[in-house]
């Protein structure tokens, strides 16, 4: 399992907090479990991507996602 970090509002984070302590989960598994509904909610765009051998596509669309991650804050994380 890797580590991710993300930035949240700071009254989104303590509305979380609540709700995971009500649900009895952590927040990364809140925040986990939100992860695997997106995914399996988009699978159908990459599997059709990936059916029309546009892999290369696929990459260029992920690449802006990894943008916000490339910079010397969260540079630490490069050695894990």
């Amino acid at each position: 399992m890797s580590v991710m970090s993300i930035r949240i509002d700071t009254d989104k984070k303590k509305i979380l907090k609540v709700i995971a302590t009500i649900e009895g989960k952590t927040m990364g598994k809140i925040i986990s479990e939100l992860i695997e509904d997106y995914i399996k909610k988009n699978k159908v765009k990459i599997q059709k991507l990936s059916e029309k051998d546009n892999l290369n596509e696929i990459m260029k669309l992920s690449e802006s996602s990894f943008m916000e991650w490339d910079n010397d804050e969260d540079e630490i994380y490069n050695e894990l």
